[in-house]
């Protein structure tokens, strides 16, 4: 059973929920942090990441991008009139994205793995991107028109490193890492195909000091959090493998599903030992996360899209803010003192930001 109650009124919220504006890609804040890295939200678990040139970069080059779980249809699901609606529509058009080299998918559920925005990627974009999905999906986006050659399938823990342009000595590492979620697209698929995360890295060696750095994103699609168990020990493990993460993007909310209870006027009630809490991290969870990732800054996602009221919209983010003040009272008498969790856009902070608006992060 899931629990459930009525929205009361003393349950409303002053603060305005997340809102749509139109993406600038971070080109005019970006003069004033160098090297950056940017990550545009374009709704629910759709992100647009882009690195900064290195100096193996041919200069011409757009700068290297990656484009998460693209959706940017009016509804989730098997057509356009069976599936859930979209409170907030995308902050532009898949024609009006910025030049991208990748597009990595977490696994099949219709709100992550889109057909229509993955056919006019296709057409928009040919031979110029590369497809990189969970293992057993290779075979569905053939079928779709893909050509084998650009879709690359991995398993959990495997690495690829793949050149940004043609001829360019310019990489980025992807790997396929570890999720606590599901996959199915119908009645009998059912995990039938691997869900995933991804982390994405980028080395040079044009830091201000002469030495080498680098760039690192971790993207953790659509993932639970807990187990019967505690916590998820896999979190610690990509965080020691691969952290400290400059962005993380992590979901704090259960996205489309169940929306339609916030419509009908009711709200879930959180549970930890519930089946929604191992396949759907809560703010508070999710924050548990970025901390056991190890992550700079970390965006909250996989919320208010496809939501089925404003309060389901806003709620996220006044239980992240609850989560982080409840973080800073509990570590009240440590040895460091009161620990704080700020915003995204400060060290160790987490945070949301609208639709189409990007955070920027120097990184190296």
């Amino acid at each position: 059973m899931i629990p459930i109650e009525r929205i009361r009124v003393s349950q409303s919220h002053q603060r305005p929920p997340v809102t749509v504006v139109k993406p600038d890609w971070g080109r005019l804040a970006a003069q004033h942090i160098e090297p950056n890295l940017k990550a545009t939200w374009l709704g629910h678990a759709s992100f647009l990441v882009e690195f900064p040139h290195t100096a193996a970069a041919n200069p011409n080059d757009e700068p290297p991008r990656v484009l998460f779980d693209p959706i940017f249809s009016d509804s989730a699901g098997p057509s356009p009139w069976v599936g859930i609606r979209r409170r907030l529509p995308p902050p532009c058009a898949v024609a009006e994205l910025p030049e991208f080299q990748f597009v990595a998918y977490s696994h099949n559920h219709y709100d992550h793995l889109d057909l229509p925005t993955l056919q006019q990627i296709n057409e928009i974009r040919g031979e110029r991107v590369h497809f990189l999905v969970p293992l057993g999906n290779k075979k569905w986006f053939e079928e779709t028109g893909i050509p084998a050659s650009q879709i690359t399938e991995l398993d959990w823990w495997d690495v690829i490193t793949l050149p940004t342009h043609p001829h360019a000595d310019q990489k980025l590492k992807f790997v396929c890492t570890p999720a606590q979620h599901g996959s199915g697209r119908g009645i009998t698929d059912a995990r039938t195909t691997l869900w995933a995360s991804w982390v994405v890295e980028q080395a040079f060696s044009d830091t201000p000091d002469g030495g080498s750095g680098g760039a690192s994103v971790y993207f953790a699609g659509d993932t639970g959090y807990m187990t019967t168990n505690g916590p998820c020990p896999i979190f610690e493990e990509i965080g020691s493998k691969y952290g400290p993460f400059d962005i993380a993007m992590l979901p704090i909310w259960r996205g489309a599903t169940l929306s339609f209870i916030a419509r009908l006027g009711y709200r879930v009630v959180h549970s930890p030992d519930s089946l929604l809490a191992s396949f759907h991290a809560t703010p508070a969870q999710a924050l548990q996360m970025h901390g056991a990732l190890r992550a700079r800054h970390s965006l909250g996602m996989h919320f208010a899209t496809f939501a089925g009221s404003d309060f389901e919209a806003l709620e996220p983010i006044v239980e992240l803010e609850q989560a982080k003040r409840d973080f800073g009272a509990s570590h009240q008498g440590d040895d460091e003192g009161m620990r704080t969790v700020g915003d995204w856009w400060m060290e160790g902070g987490m945070g949301v930001i609208d639709v189409g608006e990007t955070a920027i992060v120097q990184v190296g």
